[in-house]
């Protein structure tokens, strides 16, 4: 059942909705920006998807929600509450997490939002003492008390590497990477871009086990 909530489209007066402009929504546009968000000509692909969850608004209350349809960068929602653009809100969908997002257009009972990455680390900005090697492979990843999965590798190092989250984490949180061949290693989520990131591993991989994985991993 929808819980209703401070933001209804209703409630704001006439001086507010003309910061909010919007004509017949077309896909890969956004239609409706308020002051200080800049307009996003372009989106990932999504996938369409059925599932149901909540969304946590900034004044504390709740509001039901289905997810239609899903990206890395975003996704489609369908809600009995309006929503204003601009408005930020927290997804919670099982399986997926919790994730920050942007109401970026709403129409009918359905709503399109933008995913807020979490900060990145300056240190993942700052030059890497170890060569990350690039490649196209995968890794098991396991968060506490949840199942592990595959997931897709795109550089690596002794130390860490970058990959594709299927759940995503947080800044921080600890996670298990398995290779094949190696025993599950503890890693650490050094920062988050929409389902991408980067993992620390809490032990060095040895330099000449390390070449063995990587030449496995590209053959």
């Amino acid at each position: 059942m929808f819980t209703s909530c401070g933001y209804g489209l209703a409630e704001h007066s006439g001086a507010v909705r003309n910061q909010y402009r919007w004509a017949a929504f077309r896909p890969g546009e956004i239609q409706a920006v308020p002051a200080g968000v800049a307009a996003v000509r372009e989106r990932q692909p999504r996938r369409e998807v059925d599932l149901t969850g909540f969304a946590l608004l900034e004044d504390g209350s709740t509001v039901g929600i289905s997810l239609l349809d899903l990206s890395y960068d975003g996704c489609k929602i369908e809600t009995s509450v309006a929503l204003l653009p601009g408005v930020k809100l927290t997804v919670s969908v099982l399986r997926l997490g919790a994730l920050q997002a942007t109401v970026r257009w709403y129409a009918e009972g359905k709503a399109g939002l933008c995913f807020r990455p979490d900060p990145i680390e300056s240190r993942a900005e700052q030059l890497r003492e170890h060569e990350r090697m690039p490649l196209c492979a995968n890794v098991s990843l396991r968060r506490l008390g949840r199942q592990p999965y595959l997931a897709k590798v795109f550089d690596l190092s002794g130390v860490g590497c970058k990959v594709e989250f299927i759940e995503r984490p947080k800044c921080g949180e600890e996670v298990w990477a398995k290779f094949e061949g190696l025993e599950s290693m503890e890693a650490r989520v050094r920062w988050v871009d929409g389902f991408y990131g980067g993992i620390e591993f809490n032990r060095a991989i040895y330099p000449a086990v390390f070449e063995i994985l990587l030449a496995r991993l590209r053959a």
